[in-house]
């Protein structure tokens, strides 16, 4: 049976641990928020009719669960008929009996994931400058 052996792992794996993850995880988040808010809103503005459902889009802002901070970007309130404008995202992204879908949050999110990924690289960086891992 083959064996190897890492060296330097544990000293790294101390360093990660070191790091003030409550403190990074949020600011990462916060930097890749306005891109990803911006990229929603322009998506759903090539669909208004009234600009409620685009003029609604907001971040939650950063949240933490059992599984780790996050936040969501999304619809919100309702319109002037008391539509829910979430209601009026889903239909666009899903499609209804009769109307085709015509996705406007996929292609929201996977237009930002790259900016939003380097804006969360930047901040764990800065956060992380001197560290030797």
């Amino acid at each position: 049976m083959a064996k190897f052996s890492v060296t330097g792992f544990d000293d790294i794996m101390s360093q990660l641990n070191s790091l003030e993850r409550e403190e990074i995880a949020p600011k990462m988040l916060k930097a890749g928020e306005p891109i990803l808010e911006r990229n929603v809103k322009a998506a759903a503005s090539s669909h208004r009719r009234t600009g409620s459902m685009a003029g609604s889009v907001k971040s939650t802002g950063v949240k933490e669960n059992a599984s780790g901070h996050y936040l969501v970007v999304r619809p919100t309130g309702r319109d002037g008929k008391g539509v829910r404008n979430m209601e009026k995202m889903a239909y666009l992204e899903f499609g209804t009996s009769k109307q085709a879908a015509t996705p406007v949050l996929t292609p929201a999110v996977q237009s930002s994931e790259g900016p939003v990924l380097e804006a969360m690289q930047k901040v764990f960086d800065e956060e992380t400058e001197g560290m030797q891992l």
